[in-house]
């Protein structure tokens, strides 16, 4: 019987097709995922809010008045590509691994599957972080600005942009922190902006110090006593991960409390969310998609050498160099985010 080869792009493939989905706070609460798709950019339908009309009135037997229907726009957009690597070198399977027993029982060619397995995992949550990144990105600015990296990542070369013209931004006039803030009335303009938008709000994510600056107002709190319980609730739940599930607001609402932090291309931590920020939007009905493009690899070497194209999300390949002793564990996603409906969300900065 053959002997299966786990390198090879086609198992690997199978195996990460059978890890559990990573989670992120952002992108599974706003994000859906989209469809693979051969062609290197995205087609999509985008349309900006509805135009309002009322029906005109007209004299019997003059028939009726022509009604346009509500335009959208056939856009396209390009696919960056994501491809973090790890280097295993034979110093790295040689020796005890972290874990393995006192005595060293495993073999150099038993650690590197262990490794491999281990590095895929890394792998899939770093890019599971560059796309809940991508989210906060279009969540907060309406655009996607993305800078493209050589040289390990210490170069810049050029930048993609996709700005989808977001202006759902609201200000408060009393910020939330103030003793006379009109918090409840805040948030019933903030939904107005997504309902006008012929979008739907059944989530509010906050930053922690809005959470904070609302839970201290007293006048906020004792109108949710006095409220029925099926009308307004707080009631704080931490849910991991940065979450803190507060309650419901009078509108039926969610809110939650988001104090996730991710490290930026800076080398600087930084919060998913800026402080004084909430964003109002639909975690059933999500405002955006992430698509994937096509992922092209050389398989082969010499004369067998050839194009192989995989339509998949992630696409894993290993590269051995007898220069550095060792093998290159690569995996390649080309996510791009669509949405559908630029005006299905609200940013407000209230602090």
């Amino acid at each position: 019987m053959a002997t299966l080869d786990l390198f090879t792009t086609a198992v690997m493939l199978k195996a990460i097709e059978k890890m559990p989905r990573i989670y992120t706070f952002l992108a599974d609460t706003f994000g859906a995922e989209g469809e693979c798709v051969e062609d290197d950019r995205a087609i999509y339908d985008y349309r900006k809010g509805p135009e309002r009309r009322m029906a005109q009135f007209v004299l019997p037997g003059t028939g009726g008045v022509l009604m346009n229907r509500d335009g959208f726009e056939m856009r396209e957009i390009g696919f960056p590509t994501i491809a973090p690597e790890r280097l295993v070198t034979l110093q790295d399977i040689s020796g005890r691994m972290f874990g393995e027993q006192i005595t060293g029982s495993l073999t150099p060619e038993q650690r590197a599957k262990r490794v491999l397995a281990r590095d895929l995992t890394d792998l899939r949550s770093a890019i599971a972080a560059r796309k809940d990144w991508m989210i906060r990105e279009v969540l907060l600015k309406g655009k996607l600005d993305i800078f493209q990296y050589t040289n390990d990542g210490k170069q810049k070369e050029s930048t993609m942009v996709a700005d989808f013209g977001f202006t759902n931004n609201y200000t408060p006039s009393v910020n939330w922190d103030q003793a006379n803030a009109k918090i409840d009335y805040d948030m019933h303009k903030i939904f107005d902006l997504v309902y006008d938008g012929l979008g739907e709000v059944d989530i509010i994510v906050m930053s922690p110090d809005v959470a904070n600056a609302m839970l201290e107002n007293s006048a906020y709190m004792k109108f949710m006593d006095m409220k029925n319980v099926d009308m307004g609730e707080i009631s704080t739940r931490y849910r991991g991960q940065g979450v803190r599930v507060l309650g419901y607001n009078s509108d039926g609402v969610l809110m939650v409390s988001y104090s996730g932090k991710f490290l930026d291309d800076d080398r600087t931590v930084k919060p998913v969310l800026p402080t004084g920020t909430l964003i109002a939007g639909s975690a059933r009905n999500k405002p955006l998609k992430f698509m994937y493009g096509p992922v092209t690899l050389v398989e082969g070497q010499d004369d067998r050498a050839q194009y192989h194209t995989y339509i998949k999300k992630e696409v894993p390949v290993r590269l051995g160099s007898t220069d550095k002793d060792g093998i290159t564990t690569r995996l390649i996603s080309r996510p791009t985010i669509v949405p559908e409906n630029i005006d299905a969300w609200a940013v407000a900065k209230v602090l």
